[in-house]
């Protein structure tokens, strides 16, 4: 069987507390693992985006808005990478 998902594709988490957000394919696994016997992935990508600032907001609340929370999830997946999805977005 041919590989699914391939490292730096970027796809789209369907369901979990990710849902909806873009992620990259850090480390597939098309074969499973011996704990896992099920195809699965290793994901990353930003579970916060960094909000608008404007010039009269001072320095310490532009860098907290300037801020970014990235997210890792490849604990808990769904067997056969049901819960991701290919984008047509390119990864750069």
């Amino acid at each position: 069987m041919g590989k699914i998902m391939k490292t730096g594709k970027v796809v789209l988490l369907l369901s979990g507390r990710y849902a909806g957000r873009k992620a990259v394919v850090v480390k597939p696994s098309d074969e499973g693992t011996s704990d896992k016997p099920f195809s699965h992935a290793l994901v990353a990508g930003i579970d916060r985006y960094p909000r608008k600032v404007t010039k009269r907001m001072s320095k310490k609340k532009v860098q907290r808005r300037s801020a970014i929370k990235p997210f890792f999830e490849g604990g808990e997946l769904q067997p056969c990478y049901a819960h991701q999805v290919h984008c047509r977005d390119p990864f750069r």
